[in-house]
């Protein structure tokens, strides 16, 4: 966390939606570490290790329904509405996976 302050005017009820969104895929499906961190600039990191997930699948992250296969009682929407959320407020989000640990970034 910065030591500074950081402001946004946002749509409270949006941004607990895209962060619970982004948290709960990471508790329902990463291999058990979860990191997640806050920049000055505003950008929000959430990086864990997701053995389950490989760079094609990653890209899929924010399509709608798309599900990975461990994933099988999960609707597909949650980071599709994030993505939603985010892009009405002016943000960006994104997902890369490197060495196996996959880091979704939102910034606003």
């Amino acid at each position: 966390m910065p030591d500074a302050m950081i402001y946004r005017r946002l749509n409270k009820k949006a941004l607990s939606r895209i962060l619970g969104n982004i948290i709960g895929n990471a508790i329902k499906y990463s291999d058990g570490d979860l990191e997640i961190r806050l920049f000055e600039n505003g950008k929000m990191t959430f990086s864990n290790y997701a053995s389950a997930l490989d760079e094609t699948q990653t890209g899929r992250l924010f399509d709608r329904f798309f599900t990975v296969n461990n994933a099988a009682k999960s609707s597909g929407i949650g980071l599709s509405i994030a993505k939603v959320l985010t892009e009405q407020m002016n943000g960006k989000i994104g997902a890369e996976y490197r060495n196996g640990r996959l880091e979704i970034w939102v910034e606003l």
